[in-house]
């Protein structure tokens, strides 16, 4: 393994982490460029120094698995010179993974960019999954077209009591391959691993 940049490609934890993380992150900031059917609303609008200024905006919609999914800001700021860009403040939002587990996304702040369709969310990022899964970032960039998402900041990502953390991430080929670099520290709770083994077995023996 090469010291000063050690690459980790990992099986059976990677597996549902970058699942999660690809279906809620690239659907979620995709649903800014939101077709007609979607439902956006908005406590006001204002301009303010040449941009347009929406409080409170809130997206509501549906996946193509026919599941409501939202998305809540305190702002959005449109610059009226470069209205293909987008400024966010106060992200919240909540979408289905799976018809029994629910991600909440928050970020302090993200920039869109609807023509290079990209996302750059810059300080205090935050996944939550209902079935336990949790990741932190202070920073993620989003390329929705290209399907990779990237972050050289710190990431702390957790589930059932496994863990990894490394000074990078990236995220390539729509979620197909998740890629931890620098300082890559992972501990698994062997407990956890053999009981979800465990259940597993079942499951299939049940079948």
């Amino acid at each position: 393994a090469q010291r000063h940049s050690r690459r980790v490609r990992v099986l059976k934890f990677a597996v549902p982490v970058a699942a999660a993380l690809i279906a809620v992150a690239f659907p979620v900031y995709s649903y800014l460029a939101a077709p007609v059917s979607v439902k956006i609303q908005a406590e006001g609008t204002a301009f303010s120094n040449g941009k347009l200024v929406m409080a409170n905006p809130k997206l509501n919609g549906f996946t193509k698995q026919k599941q409501p999914y939202s998305m809540t800001a305190l702002r959005a700021i449109q610059d009226v010179s470069t209205q293909g860009i987008i400024e966010l403040e106060g992200i919240d939002a909540k979408v289905p993974i799976a018809s029994d587990n629910v991600a909440a996304v928050k970020a302090s702040h993200g920039t869109y960019d609807r023509d290079g369709n990209t996302m750059n969310l810059t300080s205090d990022v935050t996944i939550t999954t209902t079935d336990g899964m949790q990741a932190k970032f202070k920073s993620v960039f989003l390329d929705m077209g290209k399907g990779t998402m990237k972050t050289g900041d710190p990431v702390d990502v957790s589930r059932g009591g496994s863990r990894i953390t490394a000074d990078t991430m990236s995220v390539q080929d729509n979620g197909k391959i998740l890629v931890f670099e620098n300082k890559v520290r992972v501990n698994i709770d062997s407990a956890a691993l053999k009981a979800a083994q465990g259940n597993s077995g079942e499951t299939n023996a049940a079948q």
